[in-house]
């Protein structure tokens, strides 16, 4: 029917090859593409491996910061404990204090009635022969 010359057989056989190119290039790229989801679902391994040490160290940071806040409030009522106390012991120190002032101001003035003091720090006699200057005598 066709000739082996023909120019029919020419165009099969021309189209045969650029099949046969394109089956061949196909072949590659799907090769290619084959390896290149390989390589893909590799890295979604590597990075879901990343993701699940990022997130437990968030946690761990997270455990860390709620435990030094807990220490930071504890912290703050035991000063505010301790404000307290010393704020109450300066009060009553300052009462003491008056109430000293006051108990040694009471003993001064008894003891200057019965004139201990004129035992305990006695006077010099007053000086008659001393002249004051601009004054004769």
């Amino acid at each position: 029917m066709f000739n082996s010359n023909s120019p029919y057989n020419v165009r099969v056989s021309v189209l045969e090859e650029k099949l046969q190119v394109y089956e061949d290039i196909s072949k590659k790229m799907l090769s290619k593409l084959e390896q290149a989801v390989e390589k893909i679902s590799e890295s979604n391994a590597n990075i879901s491996q990343i993701l699940i040490r990022h997130e437990e160290r968030i946690d761990r940071a997270s455990e860390a910061e709620n435990t030094l806040l807990r220490l930071i409030e504890k912290t703050e009522e035991d000063l505010s404990d301790r404000i307290d106390t010393n704020t109450s012991e300066i009060d009553g120190l300052k009462k003491n204090r008056w109430l000293l002032a006051g108990i040694v101001i009471g003993i001064t003035f008894i003891l200057s009635q019965f004139r201990v003091f004129d035992y305990i720090l006695p006077q010099p006699p007053p000086d008659h022969h001393h002249a004051t200057p601009g004054r004769q005598v």
